[in-house]
């Protein structure tokens, strides 16, 4: 076979392939030798059953359409092992068909979706600032009291509710234009007045309210509100105060930490406190390392992603989110009509997500390849075992599923991110912004100034 790349526009290759009069033969005596094996006739011995009974028996036009689409899958397969071409899938498309004839030479044309191609930066070079995190009193205090959280106690209180007490309430809240609910609503919900990361001005409502008092107000969303639908919107809130409680911390003693953390003493705990969020922060800086020096190289990245694989990567997304409200009872429908959007508009707001995720992909690819960066029989295992865990899956079960191609590969790039990720980060060099940057390697590979706080603590 002779391949030749005819043409390569928007990520897509046309292709012919020539096969000459020795090499079709070959296709149809594979198809022959197949019924051999297969047909069983009165007076014949299997394998031994003449071509011309094959023929008569089966059909030349069959005969010759099984060689063709024998000859046509040889042809892809071997073209693009041997023009070097990343097929971005199966949808192949034949050109100019003629059926395949026995002594005669044949021409495959054909057009397949490429991966583009990817010209890497040197992220070897990345030399990248970051922001120091000193761990002071504060912080300190902040992982303390979260960590004590679980152990508060909660007595009912009769008078009005302080700053400092809590709260059982239902809560149900509209848009201000009074047309439809919006979506923040809970049942006997306890919420503590005054606690630190409350959203701002909202707890003054309930100072001085009793159990059994139904307040109404108006309320501006902050705009940074992580649900978007309601970020930055005036909401009227409709409570009901259902009891009033003071908030009992844990009175922190010997006993109390050897009851619940297994110490032999105070001190033992604050010293954990302070093991505990200094290897929390350092590994805060590890996955920030590896989101930086990601984003480092995705923005250097020499790339072209056509508009066809945003779109597949789009409706990939879309029907993931589909799948994943009807697994908590909802609808796709139903959260559009929520956040007041067309389906179009919807499909807009991926496309940034969509893209970044082809990239990614395109670069855990590319360096994986250049850094010979594969996947071992025991991290498959190790995974397999972690997700038994998570899911409560059996062994059987999950010899099943490592068993099934689709789970199998989604496994396998799951792992390859997680290497090619940590590798990224672990060839860049940092340093900290209050730091002065080691010097430069004679080559010179200026200092990266991207924006580098987001994200830090």
């Amino acid at each position: 076979m002779q391949s030749e790349l005819v043409e390569r526009v928007e990520n897509r290759a046309t292709v012919r392939v020539s096969l000459d009069a020795k090499e079709v033969n070959r296709f149809f005596n594979s198809v022959y030798e197949q019924y051999n094996q297969q047909l069983k006739l009165p007076g014949f011995r299997k394998g031994k059953i003449p071509r011309n009974i094959i023929t008569s028996r089966v059909g030349a036009e069959d005969i010759a359409r099984e060689a063709q689409d024998e000859i046509k899958e040889a042809a892809v397969n071997q073209s693009l092992a041997d023009l070097e071409l990343q097929a971005r899938s199966s949808d192949v498309t034949f050109k100019n068909e003629r059926a395949a004839v026995e002594n005669e030479p044949y021409e495959v044309v054909y057009e397949i979706p490429l991966l583009p191609e990817v010209s890497l930066p040197d992220y070897k070079g990345f030399r990248i600032p970051i922001k120091r995190v000193i761990i002071d009193s504060e912080m300190t205090r902040r992982y303390r009291q979260n960590l004590l959280e679980r152990f508060i106690q909660y007595e009912d209180k009769k008078g009005a509710a302080e700053m400092g007490d809590a709260i059982a309430y239902d809560l149900k809240t509209t848009f201000d234009d009074g047309e439809k609910e919006a979506p923040l609503a809970h049942k006997d919900a306890l919420h503590i007045l005054g606690k630190e990361g409350n959203l701002p001005g909202y707890d003054e409502h309930f100072a001085g309210a009793k159990g059994g008092d139904k307040l109404t107000f108006e309320y501006v969303m902050p705009n940074d509100f992580p649900r978007h639908e309601v970020a930055g919107k005036t909401l009227i809130f409709e409570a009901a105060v259902n009891a009033v409680r003071t908030v009992k911390p844990p009175d922190v003693t010997a006993a109390f930490v050897k009851e619940n953390f297994k110490m032999d003493s105070v001190e033992e705990f604050e010293r954990y406190i302070q093991e505990a969020l200094e290897y929390e922060l350092a590994e805060e800086e590890k996955r920030y390392k590896q989101d930086v020096s990601l984003s480092h190289l995705l923005g250097r990245m020499a790339v072209v992603v056509s508009e066809d694989m945003i779109k597949e990567e789009t409706d990939y997304l879309i029907s993931s989110h589909e799948r994943n409200l009807r697994a908590r009872g909802h609808s796709l429908a139903e959260m559009l009509k929520e956040r007041d959007m067309q389906l179009e508009e919807y499909r807009n707001s991926l496309r940034e997500e969509a893209t970044r995720r082809l990239k990614e992909f395109l670069a855990v690819r590319a360096i994986a390849k250049a850094e010979n960066i594969r996947v071992t029989d025991e991290e498959m295992s190790r995974y397999a075992a972690s997700r038994m865990r998570q899911y409560n899956v059996n062994s059987k079960d999950m010899k099943k599923l490592l068993q099934n191609r689709e789970f199998r590969n989604d496994a396998m790039m799951e792992i390859l991110r997680a290497k090619v990720f940590k590798h990224i980060a672990e060839s860049a060099s940092f340093y900290y912004e209050d730091e002065e940057p080691a010097p430069q390697p004679e080559t010179g590979t200026e200092i990266d100034t991207l924006e580098t706080n987001e994200g830090q603590q």
